[in-house]
């Protein structure tokens, strides 16, 4: 379980995605593959968790769609070949669970990886394409992770971002009770923490998986951990214990915003071109 918006029903796959016919915006074209329900609190205070990803990711000249993959909407086969990179939002399921939508996303995401798209995965998302990719998934033996983290860069990550000089410390919003647990074969871990050993991966230039919610603020987290609360799925020191450790360090939203559009758009790959040819 990655939180993010509260959850519904099912959906079916589709085949291969074809090379691109449809052309993109001059800025790209992206879509969130949105895993779970807008909360109320969000649908009141952002207009969803759509506009949210947004606020984060989008820029100038950029064309973005939202699908709700919770509900069985994924893009047509014409649909998919026209969008550049993908974002897999957070959720209440389980990654590892075999729901049909989650079924009919794994294999979504499969066929937008062989294609040649980018994805970054979030929370229930980097550890959705953790599975995709031929990773596994399940439940942390240390529990919920609610509040601010602190995830530590590998030289993996300090060599891949090395144009954002990658601080040693990099706090970032947590709302989750399941991890990855074994990399797809091939890629490689960018970032740990104390309590969660795969913060962040990456296979090749094109998937990318962040376990943590760049996208959140402390209001968003709140109001699902009050919500968890009047439900009896976390406990009261729980919530405590998020509310105090916003109260230790600040989440750097700006740091995550660099490091997630760098990769979705492919920003890191052209600047190690660069980098490359200077060097011949």
């Amino acid at each position: 379980m990655g939180m993010g918006p509260q959850l519904e029903t099912p959906a079916a796959a589709a085949p291969v995605i074809p090379p691109a016919t449809i052309p993109a915006s001059a800025g790209g074209s992206y879509a969130v593959l949105q895993c779970g329900e807008d909360s109320a609190y969000v649908r009141d205070a952002y207009g969803g968790y759509f506009n949210v990803f947004r606020a984060l990711l989008e820029e100038d000249g950029e064309r973005w769609r939202v699908y709700r993959a919770v509900r069985g909407e994924l893009p047509t086969d014409a649909e998919a070949a026209g969008i550049d990179g993908f974002v897999i939002s957070g959720s209440c399921s389980d990654a590892h669970g075999d729901e049909p939508w989650i079924l009919a996303l794994v294999d979504l995401v499969r066929r937008a990886h062989a294609a040649g798209k980018r994805v970054l995965g979030v929370c229930f998302g980097h550890q959705l394409l953790c599975r995709a990719l031929g990773g596994r998934t399940g439940r942390s033996a240390k529990g919920w992770d609610i509040g601010v983290s602190c995830m530590h860069p590998t030289t993996a990550a300090a060599k891949l971002f090395a144009p954002l000089k990658l601080p040693v410390h990099m706090p970032i919003i947590e709302f989750h009770q399941d991890e990855v647990w074994d990399l797809p074969p091939h890629a490689e871990v960018l970032a740990r923490s104390d309590k969660t050993s795969v913060e962040m991966f990456r296979l090749g230039d094109r998937a990318m998986g962040v376990q943590g919610h760049p996208e959140y603020s402390k209001d968003i987290l709140m109001s699902i951990a009050d919500r968890l609360l009047q439900h009896n799925l976390i406990l009261d020191c729980q919530v405590d214990v998020a509310k105090a450790s916003f109260d230790v360090r600040t989440p750097d939203k700006e740091l995550w915003r660099k490091v997630c559009t760098g990769f979705l758009k492919g920003r890191l790959q052209s600047q190690q071109q660069k980098q490359h040819k200077l060097l011949l």
